[in-house]
């Protein structure tokens, strides 16, 4: 793919090397979201990722995102709710807490990751920024859901401050309640993947005013 991974657009973004402005990122949002419907709800039989994140996240010529690396993909049968691992696959950071304690897969899995992915595209930081390591909660999700849901807090903080003064808050902060959304501790609580696309094509289309 022309334009690489996402870690890859997102690194030289950090290093002051390229912009992506908030209407790219939203589009890669719904691409991803689209992705993952396709994968859940349309291919028979469902498939489930594992390890869905920006490197896993590749951008055509048009900046279109397309899941890639299949490598710990399941196929789940249309008759089972999840699949269950002997071990924990996935990258660190983007994994269900859940998935940790009982090794059961299902595509609620994807969902939570998917929303730390829409945490980085709005925050413009990785779970692994050693930001997240001098905070109280030590830990992206946890942080993204304080800052959005204390009144203490100012949710602006949370949005990458390159893409702060351009009238597009209203939509990032939207988006941030959706990745919250998704990344809920229990999993039945969660959007389907449907619900998820649904979300974000309607604040792509709703106006600012």
């Amino acid at each position: 793919m022309k334009n690489g991974s996402l870690q890859d657009i997102l690194n030289q973004v950090s290093n002051g090397t390229r912009q992506l402005d908030w209407q790219a990122r939203h589009k890669i949002a719904i691409g991803v979201a689209s992705g993952l419907e396709y994968l859940h709800t349309s291919h028979s039989p469902r498939i489930i990722h594992r390890d869905l994140k920006p490197a896993n996240i590749l951008l055509d010529d048009d900046m279109e995102a397309r899941i890639a690396d299949f490598g710990l993909a399941k196929v789940v049968p249309d008759t089972h709710t999840h699949v269950t691992t002997s071990n924990v696959a996935g990258t660190v950071g983007y994994i269900a807490p859940v998935y940790h304690q009982t090794l059961k897969f299902t595509d609620k899995c994807d969902i939570f990751s998917s929303g730390v992915l829409l945490g980085v595209l709005v925050i413009g930081k990785f779970p692994s920024d050693d930001f997240f390591q001098h905070t109280s909660e030590m830990s992206f999700v946890q942080w993204m859901r304080k800052v959005m849901t204390s009144e203490e807090e100012d949710p602006n903080r949370a949005i990458d401050p390159r893409l702060m003064g351009n009238g597009d808050e209203d939509k990032m902060l939207l988006v941030l309640k959706i990745a919250c959304f998704c990344t809920l501790d229990n999993p039945k609580q969660r959007p389907n993947s449907k619900e998820v696309r649904c979300m974000l094509s309607q604040i792509k289309n709703s106006e600012s005013y």
